[in-house]
């Protein structure tokens, strides 16, 4: 360790510690974030209603006064004044969406879905202004497009009747992405806001939601696309003069070449279908799509190479020089960041949005030549496909090594391809499963080092993964093997999960970091040699590790008498990040201090024990580490996406629950904030920083203070939505009329999703013949499209049942002895209060039986359910 020395700013040390500051505080926010959603989904019983809605709201309120603190107390540092701030407040924001599911979840409201997505967007909207950051900012854009996707999806049938147009739904989305990427480029424009990712993910949307309606809607309802069309056309032209023109965005123009060569294979297949129906149109469609993505790449190409006019610098863009967290080593100005790895060599290859471009047109033109060998005849056993296959790679490569030009390369591409995946389709009888994963295995292996092709070879090592899975499958449990290939590749087992899915994710996972190494350390050749390779296994991987399970660290122990291997896999994933972290530090050992070195490693292994869980958190943590370390960003920009791709689905396994989630993610979460605070305080206590220059603070400025108090203002406006709506319940509860609904049939097979039971009262279908004159059945076709909600007057029985007696536009009138109850008209259907019961995790068995649902219902119709009664009547 060297004490007593100090380091220049700007030095590879600094800026290591800048990734390690900035990568310990989000990876703590979303970790922190995540726990609690688990933490509420699990519905924990034994906390009470007031102790599960303090600790959430103590929660929230602690990071908003420590995001509007930090603004305050960092003022004086440019660089972290808004990333601690706009890290705190994403965790509130967070936090926020967990409030309201546990004010829905605990009361049983039975509002509709998009109603807690709207008022999450309503109240993280102060704060997003606040924060002014990208983070933020995303979070809000992803709940609105959530509430609006959701609204949206209740009234499909209400939109189709009304505007008559099976694309009104894709029309209404584009719009108001394309609203919100006008109000980003004008804060880009005004206030200097970035525009690295935000407006590429709402130009997505925008494109995607027109592209997907032009080429499916009329397959699925029949109807053609007029608004669709003249909107893609129009907006195809004016973001494409614009991200040309005015403020040049190479991978918007790729996405919107990327919707044109889309919308072609729609609209040209159909073309040439009318003029000669038959197999025969899918080569020229296949060999337009080609020419189109090959005019494209040379048009994205061009226009790179064209020198740019430099403009401002993003408002909430850190310098080089500042830290990503707080100031661990202040630089002086214009120091340049230190190459944390000497980086490759450049090799004249296209940039990446060109390659996906291509990638794009190369699949959709191997399946084009796919469905003419099957249906022109070419091809009508599993031997002619063989034959075919090998005839079709070798041509293929043939082309690809020649001088052929762009256009015929990727006609190499497409037919390689197209053979490949018919040799699979020729070994599917093989009665030999590992002869025909290791004839698999060379085939891609050989045309992978024969084909000079960043996108072959790139496919091809998706099919290497696979037989390389395939074959790590059969070793490991034999007895699951069928005699056909595709058989075995499809029928997959989800219990079977972690005995199987994982070992194999956490054998490629090894094996992309080891070719990941391998390719930066041995040089520009090599490199060019084995991304595409490691690429493909990087996406197998995060495939296979969403179907993996994790196990406990608690349980470890006994999973290593019951299944030593089973064990040493998952140990292995766990040690992953650690392992990637030596690996890209220790060359590096001579210009870092041994802090950073050893204590970074050290750090992972301790923090391994609470990803055991969750191996996806490590994998991703994996990608990160070496990204930064071998100076290659998109795999630190894969990181990030995985990382968030995988807490999604982590959700949704079973393999651990959400309880044992909500612990060891939160745990994980605490101990990366220390790590956080030591990345500060270690370089000072061990004197390897300049001491801090304590400068007095500036004066609070306009725009901080209003910043402030927008903070402190959206706190305070979620605390009081919050508890009123918790008052307003609560006082149902105590003096609302008690009703009992007999619950109707459901289909057994649905009954229990996850954590709640779905519900269908009886009365929704005697509601449901009263709306349609008691003549027509329930389930008619002819059921109103657009018609608003009303209310249904119910008589309760001697035991307490209630019956519908007739339904009307208002609470009033009724009489005395009626029970006015709002019923809701959703989806073509007829919704009571809920079509939901959540119970705590576990505890399906026990509500299986029940047969009646104990209501509380207002004098103005608003109802909670209670309790779920049993046969008898009886509380379950």
């Amino acid at each position: 360790m060297q004490v007593g020395t100090e380091r220049q700013a700007g030095s590879e040390l600094h800026a290591w510690r800048q990734f390690l500051a900035r990568s310990t505080l989000w990876l703590g926010v979303l970790l922190l974030g995540s726990a609690a959603i688990c933490w509420v989904a699990a519905n924990w019983q034994d906390m009470t209603k007031v102790q599960r809605f303090a600790g959430t709201q103590g929660l929230l309120v602690v990071s908003a006064l420590a995001a509007a603190w930090a603004g305050l107390r960092l003022r004086g540092t440019p660089g972290v004044r808004r990333s601690i701030p706009g890290a705190l407040l994403a965790l509130a924001g967070i936090l926020l969406g967990a409030l309201l599911a546990l004010l829905g979840q605990t009361y049983q409201t039975g509002a509709d879905t998009w109603e807690l997505f709207a008022w999450w967007a309503v109240l993280l909207l102060p704060w997003a202004l606040a924060a002014a950051s990208q983070a933020v900012w995303l979070l809000w854009v992803l709940v609105l497009n959530v509430a609006a996707t959701l609204w949206l999806g209740e009234r499909m049938f209400s939109w189709l009747s009304v505007f008559g147009g099976s694309d009104t739904v894709s029309l209404v989305m584009a719009a108001l992405n394309l609203v919100l990427l006008l109000g980003w480029e004008l804060a880009a424009h005004r206030w200097r806001a970035s525009t690295l990712i935000g407006p590429r993910i709402l130009a997505a949307l925008v494109i995607s939601a027109l592209v997907m309606a032009l080429m499916f809607v009329g397959f699925f309802f029949g109807r053609e696309q007029g608004f669709s069309g003249i909107a893609w056309l129009a907006v195809t032209a004016g973001l494409g003069f614009y991200y040309q023109r005015v403020r040049r965005d190479l991978v918007i123009l790729a996405m919107l070449a990327a919707g044109v060569i889309c919308v072609s294979l729609r609209f040209v297949g159909e073309w040439l279908l009318r003029l000669e129906p038959g197999v025969w149109a899918a080569l020229p469609l296949a060999a337009l799509l080609m020419a189109e993505a090959v005019l494209a790449a040379r048009w994205l190409r061009k226009l790179a190479a064209e020198p740019r006019a430099a403009g401002p610098a993003a408002a909430d863009a850190e310098p080089a020089s500042a830290s990503a967290g707080n100031a661990v080593e202040p630089a002086d100005s214009g120091a340049p960041v230190a190459q944390l790895a000497p980086a490759a060599a450049p090799h004249a290859e296209p940039p990446w949005y060109v390659q996906c471009l291509l990638g794009l047109s190369a699949w959709l033109a191997t399946l084009l030549l796919l469905v003419f060998v099957g249906f022109s005849g070419i091809v009508t056993s599993e031997e002619g496909a063989l034959v075919a296959g090998l005839v079709l790679c070798g041509a293929g490569v043939a082309v690809l090594r020649s001088d052929a030009g762009p256009f015929w390369r990727q006609c190499g591409t497409a037919m390689a391809f197209a053979g490949q995946l018919l040799i699979i389709y020729g070994l599917s009888d093989s009665t030999s499963f590992t002869s025909a994963c290791v004839f698999v295995l060379l085939m891609a292996t050989a045309i992978y080092v024969l084909g000079p092709d960043v996108i072959l070879r790139f496919l091809s090592g998706l099919l290497i993964a696979g037989a390389g899975a395939s074959l790590i499958w059969r070793g490991l449990s034999p007895q699951l093997m069928r005699d056909d290939l595709l058989e075995a590749w499809l029928d997959f087992d989800p219990a079977l999960s972690s005995v199987v899915w994982l070992p194999i994710a956490v054998i490629g996972a090894w094996a992309t970091a080891v070719i990941l190494i391998m390719s930066h350390r041995g040089g520009a050749k090599r490199d060019h040699a084995l991304q595409p390779l490691a690429w493909a296994l990087l996406l197998s991987v995060q495939g296979m590790v969403w179907l993996a399970g994790g196990i406990s660290a608690l349980h470890l122990p006994a999973m290593w008498q019951l299944n030593p291997q089973g064990a040493l896999f998952v140990t292995a994933g766990a040690l992953l990040p650690a392992a990637a972290a030596m690996a890209v530090l220790w060359p590096r050992r001579h210009v870092l201090t041994a802090g950073v070195t050893w204590g970074v490693p050290i750090a992972l292994l301790i923090l391994a024990g609470f990803w055991l869980p969750s191996p996806g958190v490590g994998f991703a943590l994996a990608w990160l580490l070496l990204g930064f370390g071998l100076n290659q960003l998109r795999l630190v920009v894969f990181g990030v996406m995985s990382l968030l791709a995988y807490l999604g689905v982590y959700y949704y396994q079973l393999d651990v629950p959400l309880l044992q989630k909500a612990l060891w993610l939160g745990g994980g979460a605490l101990l990366l904030f220390v790590l956080r605070g030591l990345v500060w305080l270690v370089p000072r206590l061990m004197r390897t920083q300049s001491p801090d220059r304590r400068a007095p603070l500036p004066p609070v400025s306009a725009p901080l203070r209003w910043r402030t108090l927008a903070i402190l203002g959206g706190l305070a406006l979620v605390l009081v939505v919050a508890n009123g709506g918790i008052w307003q319940r609560e006082k149902l509860l105590a003096s609302g009329k008690v009703v009992i609904l007999e619950l109707a049939p459901v289909d057994p097979r649905s009954l229990m999703q996850g954590d709640y039971m779905a519900l269908d009262f009886a009365a929704s279908r005697d509601i449901t013949r009263l709306r349609l004159g008691g003549d027509r059945p329930v389930d008619d076709e002819t059921l109103p499209g657009f018609e608003p909600d009303g209310y249904v007057m119910l008589r309760t029985d001697a035991r307490g049942v209630a019956t519908p007696l007739r339904i009307q536009p208002d609470v009033h009138p009724h009489a005395d002895t009626e029970v006015p109850l709002r019923y809701r008209v959703r989806d073509r259907g007829v919704r009571i209060v809920t079509n939901a019961w959540f119970f705590p995790e576990g505890e399906a068995k026990r509500y299986e039986v029940a047969r009646y649902g104990e209501l509380r219902v207002g004098d103005n119709g608003e109802a909670l359910l209670v309790r779920m009664l049993g046969a008898d009547l009886q509380p379950l």
